[in-house]
C-alpha cells in the first residue's frame, strides 16, 4: 500500500520539479532579454550627443 502513495508522491514532486526548471528558465530568458533592451551593445547610439562619450 505505501509504495503506491510513495510512488504518487514522488510522481508529482517530480512534476513540480520540472514545472519550477521551466519557469526559471523561462524567467532567466526574460531577464536576458530585458537587459538585451536595455543595454545596447552600440556606442553609436550616444554619439553625437553633447556631454557624452569619450573626450
Amino acid at each position: 500500500m505505501t509504495d503506491r502513495w510513495d510512488g504518487e508522491r514522488d510522481r508529482r514532486e517530480d512534476d513540480d520539479a520540472e514545472r519550477r526548471r521551466e519557469e526559471d528558465e523561462r524567467r532567466s530568458d526574460e531577464l536576458r532579454e530585458a537587459w538585451r533592451r536595455n543595454h545596447p551593445s552600440r556606442p553609436e547610439e550616444d554619439e553625437g550627443r553633447p556631454g557624452r562619450g569619450r573626450t
